[in-house]
């Protein structure tokens, strides 16, 4: 659809999204819908948050995203599983990254998306949790420099306590797929943290090509894997192809922690990767100077 006179712009090209077309009109589909609006409403300020132009029912009209989400260059179709399974802790053959993006994009790609979720929980009205971070959630804005972030559905207003002062834990039942923290799938209280645990896998798919734990053969099997304390496998190569995959490998790591207070919170995220990024700006800067002289 085409808005021919919107918002300053001559003519804007927007989307009305359904939650899914195979639900029925339930209390809970309406208040998904719900949710979803009010957080990009909240955050209408932001250049990392979607823009919402109305809503109803089960409806949302928003920005249309011309280039797509970061899923469909990041990960193979068929995630190269069997190709993986063969690699998996083999360093004798060659290092096979499944995407074709470069060590600095993928560092690039990883600030923008930790921006996107320092938006949600920086918030000024307090803590907001997206709760469903992946790869599919981020688009490529429309000059395709940076992204933006979108679907808050599942999104926790996090509440403050006055006596504690501090937010308070809250329950949201089992998390369903393969993209969440350990205590997601114990159904256990959960912060903010849970969206820097499912932050690490998505820089795991830029790093890698592949969805964390590829070997695996269900959703059951991942989360097993989760609740055990593993992490997905990492060739250590990646840590000496390039600095900004290095880098990767190391946020990973630290988004990684099988405990909440141990891993770091999404401002300390931003804050190792854009240090990286200046690190390597740097250099490129002081490798053209040179190569001019």
């Amino acid at each position: 659809m085409v808005l021919k006179k919107s918002f300053g712009q001559e003519q804007e090209t927007f989307v009305v999204k359904d939650i899914h077309f195979s639900y029925d009109f339930l209390y809970d589909v309406y208040e998904y819908t719900r949710m979803d609006s009010i957080v990009a409403e909240r955050l209408t300020s932001s250049k990392r948050i979607y823009n919402i132009y109305g809503t109803c029912g089960v409806g949302i009209m928003s920005e249309f995203f011309p280039h797509g989400h970061i899923e469909a260059f990041t990960l193979r179709d068929d995630h190269g599983k069997r190709q993986f399974m063969d690699q998996n802790d083999d360093t004798e053959g060659p290092l096979i990254c499944y995407n074709n993006l470069s060590g600095l994009a993928k560092l690039e790609l990883a600030a923008h998306m930790a921006d996107a979720l320092a938006d949600l929980h920086g918030y000024t009205g307090g803590v907001i949790v997206h709760q469903d971070v992946k790869l599919d959630q981020f688009f490529l804005n429309a000059d395709k420099t940076g992204v933006v972030l979108n679907d808050f559905n599942r999104a926790e207003f996090m509440l403050w306590d006055d006596y504690e002062e501090q937010y308070c834990p809250y329950r949201e039942g089992f998390g369903a797929g393969n993209w969440r923290s350990p205590e997601e799938y114990y159904d256990e209280y959960l912060t903010e943290k849970v969206d820097v645990y499912s932050l690490g896998n998505n820089m795991y798919g830029l790093l890698t090509g592949l969805m964390a734990f590829e070997e695996a053969d269900s959703y059951d099997e991942v989360q097993d894997h989760v609740r055990a304390g593993e992490r997905p496998y990492i060739d250590p190569r990646y840590e000496e192809r390039s600095l900004a995959e290095a880098k990767l490998v190391e946020v990973i790591d630290k988004c990684h922690e099988y405990y909440p207070e141990d891993r770091p919170s999404i401002f300390e995220v931003v804050d190792i990767l854009w240090q990286a990024l200046e690190e390597i700006y740097d250099e490129m800067d002081r490798l053209k100077t040179v190569s001019k002289s």
